[in-house]
């Protein structure tokens, strides 16, 4: 009776010995279970982040490499050519076309020939009135001799050295007095033609600096010089 309780003391021993270290063995396999599927967890991650990451930079490197390629290909648009500036055209073409220069040349040639014509009028006045002066002149020339000589006839001295005295010194008087006519029409056409001279120089200066003007516009215009 005691063997057998002994006995199976003894079974009863062995058996918690082994359950024990089963538990313990099944302790350490679940253990070592749970780390290699955390390493194995760990591992996939990795793998899966790795992958992602490259098959990102893949992605990005495919999209700059298209974009490079669209931009070099058709994106790109080539400089054309700055466009050449207008030929200007000649000088005297131009001054043919500048309105502001052949209005200065239409009013310049109109005021001078208005000017020229007014000295033409003054001229032709000045010598009407000459040649009238001269001619009552010499009428009142002709009408004093023959005073003077009826005078000293009347007297019966005309065959006297005083008649000639006489006649002398009237003859002297009226040769002063018609030189000193030629010379005041001579000073008065003298005046005009001076009057014309400075009116055309004038005029001409007036052209030239309207053709400088014009030459002036033609070169901002054309960017010359």
């Amino acid at each position: 009776m005691l063997a057998r309780d002994s006995g199976s003391s003894g079974f009863s021993g062995i058996g918690a010995a082994i359950g024990k270290a089963a538990g313990s063995a099944a302790k350490k396999v679940a253990k070592r279970g749970t780390s290699s599927g955390r390493a194995s967890s760990r591992s996939s991650r990795s793998s899966s982040g790795s992958s992602g990451r490259s098959s990102g930079y893949s992605s990005r490197s495919s999209s700059r490499s298209s974009r490079s390629s669209g931009g070099g290909g058709g994106g790109y648009v080539p400089r054309s050519a700055a466009p050449k500036p207008p030929t200007p055209p000649s000088l005297a073409s131009y001054l043919g076309m500048d309105s502001v220069y052949q209005q200065s040349v239409r009013g310049g040639k109109r005021s001078l020939t208005d000017f020229l014509s007014e000295i033409q009028r003054r001229r032709g006045e000045a010598g009407t009135q000459f040649n009238q002066t001269k001619a009552s002149m010499e009428r009142d020339r002709t009408q004093q001799l023959e005073s003077l000589r009826d005078e000293f006839a009347s007297r019966g001295l005309i065959q006297s050295g005083l008649y000639g005295e006489e006649q002398g010194r009237f003859q002297k008087q009226f040769t002063e007095q018609g030189n000193a006519l030629a010379q005041q029409q001579a000073a008065l056409l003298a005046d005009l033609l001076g009057q014309e001279k400075n009116y055309r120089r004038e005029s001409d200066l007036a052209l030239e600096q309207a053709k400088q003007e014009a030459i002036a516009r033609r070169a901002a215009k054309y960017k010359i010089g």
